[in-house]
């Protein structure tokens, strides 16, 4: 099991949250695997009131800020994106009869008795935004990721639609409504 280091959950705070991909497989390459993603931050995001206000899809892994209310801490968020997500996931590999996928994510469970298929990585990452500037660098972090040269998934992060980048550099609409963390930055 990954141990990751989590802060102490305050409701006032916006936090910064990596989760991956099992073994760091690139699962989430195909358009439909990214659409499943974004729905999901989307209804998560709505039924429980959390507040999304930057993502992006990346092959293996997901980044986003958000800002959890009380009764819905970010572990809460992480457990239900994760559990939804790899259920959908493994549901369109059935569907589509893709026997080479549906192996490729048994193969990654480690104790075959407790589960079928495994997905994403245990546990995530997540850091509390203690200052307007590491909120910036977080956010310029998130927006450049499909940008890096091992990656190389778009030209400029605004081009690249699995993200909220195109919301922060021009205004415009992005796949799923996002708020503005700006105006939390002054």
């Amino acid at each position: 099991m990954t141990t990751r280091w989590r802060p102490e959950f305050d409701p006032n705070q916006l936090y910064f949250i990596t989760t991956t991909a099992a073994n760091h497989a690139h699962f989430f390459e195909r358009d439909v695997v990214k659409r499943i993603l974004v729905d999901a931050l989307y209804f998560i995001s709505l039924m429980n009131k959390v507040s999304l206000y930057v993502f992006v899809i990346m092959p293996n892994h997901v980044h986003v800020i958000i800002q959890c209310p009380p009764e819905f801490p970010f572990k809460d968020w992480a457990r239900a994106f994760k559990t939804s997500t790899a259920q959908m996931i493994v549901r369109l590999h059935q569907v589509e009869r893709n026997q080479s996928a549906l192996d490729r994510l048994a193969a990654m469970v480690a104790r075959p008795d407790k589960q079928k298929y495994k997905v994403w990585e245990d546990g995530y990452f997540a850091e509390n935004i203690f200052s307007p500037e590491f909120l910036t660098q977080k956010l310029d972090y998130i927006h450049n990721n499909p940008l890096q040269e091992h990656w190389r998934l778009a030209e400029t992060p605004e081009d690249y639609p699995w993200s909220s980048a195109r919301f922060y550099a021009r205004g415009e609409p992005v796949l799923i409504p996002v708020k503005d963390v700006r105006e939390l930055m002054f």
